[in-house]
């Protein structure tokens, strides 16, 4: 065990020289575990816009009127200022409620339904007036934050893997001779390869430093009221969700480099 931790130690100082390269990659490390953060606690999806209430006005329409007056009283009432839309509805239907008699649907634009009732009642023809009110939610679409906090994981991920591998392999470029030493006298593989992963799993724990560093910050810049603010703390979760995945970086990494 203590020939490892020397050669552990003998590798680290053998590169000293590419502190620069460690730096980076530590920094694409943190910049990963900050996106799969926002990815994990934002919503996946957002309200398309506010929720609306419509005001709709049921016509029921006397037997006696003609198709023809049914016509020219609808093209009067859609010329009405604040009518949104006139249909007509017909025994047997059921939108926006069960329809009985022929009737026309009137929907008032939003903001102008107030008084149209009365001003409906008087039009000839016409025996009862129904006021429906329904609020309208729009549909959700996809959270353009979460979708940029997936292609920010997805491309700090890549550039992390791909930073740690040129460094791992730049790492045992410079720590070769000693390495072929080693594995000429016969020393066991983990003596000579586990420093590598050490060094990896060191450029893992330094980026969930600065992935913690990021989050410290935030908590004290971050608007309270605003939606990062339930995400942008350093608490148990965030520091066990950094960890882990930190170390996994750095050892993806490393592999990556020792195979290339």
């Amino acid at each position: 065990m203590s020939s490892f931790f020397f050669t552990a130690a003998d590798f680290l100082r053998a590169n000293l020289r590419g502190l620069g390269g460690l730096f980076l990659w530590s920094l694409s490390v943190g910049l990963v575990l900050l996106s799969l953060l926002v990815t994990l606690g934002l919503p996946p999806s957002q309200p398309a816009g506010p929720a609306e209430s419509h005001r709709f006005f049921l016509l029921t329409l006397s037997p006696l009127l003609s198709e023809k007056e049914i016509n020219r009283l609808a093209w009067e009432v859609w010329a009405w200022p604040g009518v949104a839309r006139v249909s007509f509805r017909f025994p047997g239907e059921d939108d926006p409620e069960p329809i009985k008699e022929r009737t026309i649907l009137v929907e008032a634009e939003p903001g102008s339904a107030e008084g149209m009732a009365a001003k409906l009642q008087k039009l000839p023809g016409v025996t009862k007036v129904t006021e429906i009110e329904r609020t309208v939610v729009p549909g959700r679409v996809p959270s353009s934050a979460r979708i940029g906090a997936i292609l920010a994981l997805i491309v700090s991920s890549g550039l992390s893997l791909f930073l740690g591998a040129r460094e791992m392999g730049q790492a045992s470029l410079r720590w070769s001779r000693e390495e072929k030493l080693l594995r000429e006298s016969g020393a066991p593989r983990i003596v000579w390869q586990g420093p590598k992963f050490v060094f990896a799993g060191l450029a893992g724990l330094l980026g969930v430093g600065f992935y913690m560093a990021a989050l410290l910050v935030g908590t004290r810049f971050v608007q309270p009221d605003s939606v990062w603010a339930a995400l942008m703390k350093l608490d148990p979760k965030a520091i066990a969700l950094g960890v882990p995945v930190g170390l996994l970086l750095g050892f993806l990494a490393a592999l990556l480099g020792l195979h290339s």
